[in-house]
């Protein structure tokens, strides 16, 4: 099945995944902050705003210790030839009866 979501829903999901994972570690906001390298302002403005750079949301990742979470955005596509690249998107051809 494919869902489709918005870039704010995305944003809301991770949201909730960090702060979820915040208070599992038992960290406070400050203390979660500081140890992401980043300062607080920007921490509540992710969480309040849901606005952050790319950056200091993969420092709020590598602080929990959400390595996992990161691998999705890291895979790439395999493909064998430069073959495969140029005929993946070709329909086959007309076959006569």
């Amino acid at each position: 099945m494919i869902e489709l979501y918005t870039p704010f829903e995305v944003i809301e999901q991770v949201v909730e995944l960090i702060e979820t994972e915040r208070k599992i570690q038992k960290l406070q906001q400050k203390e979660l902050a500081l140890k992401a390298d980043i300062p607080f302002p920007t921490y509540k403005q992710f969480i309040y705003q849901k606005k952050i750079s790319f950056e200091n949301l993969i420092k709020l990742f590598i602080a929990l210790h959400l390595f996992d979470n990161l691998k999705g955005l890291l895979k790439s596509k395999e493909y064998k030839t430069l073959d495969d690249i140029k005929n993946q998107d070709k329909l086959p051809k007309r076959i006569n009866k």
